[in-house]
């Protein structure tokens, strides 16, 4: 019984380690192809909820509402991962929150900055 237990943990580690790195990968191709201008990479990054909510914001397509965006990248500096969402938290100065889709971690809300103590933080890109 402890092997068996043993052998389960084992393997929700990996699983652990494999989510925190597609999460950390989808957060950096995603500011790399807002970047490069490369808005059809970006878009499908994005879950579809936010995907939705900006080109309603930016009344047009996707690729090209992404070049509106307000991004301040730079190297990772966290990656945390709950169950199906998750946080990376850049140098720059902005956070990527993601959730686990059908699709595999999709960008739920992308250049949040903190706006206050009590406040929500303040997102350029959300559903």
């Amino acid at each position: 019984g402890v092997a068996l237990a043993l052998v389960a943990l084992a393997l929700c580690a990996c699983g652990r380690s494999g989510d925190r790195q597609a999460v950390r990968d989808a957060a950096v191709q995603f500011y790399a192809a807002v970047d490069r201008h490369d808005g059809a990479r970006a878009c499908a990054l994005l879950s579809a909820d936010t995907r939705k909510a900006l080109e309603e914001q930016e009344s047009e397509s996707c690729d090209k509402a992404v070049e509106s965006l307000d991004l301040m990248g730079g190297p990772v500096g966290s990656v945390s991962v709950y169950s199906a969402n998750a946080a990376v938290e850049l140098r720059g100065g902005d956070t990527v929150f993601l959730q686990d889709t059908k699709e595999g971690w999709r960008i739920a809300a992308a250049g949040c900055r903190p706006s206050g103590h009590e406040e929500p933080a303040d997102c350029d890109l959300e559903a």
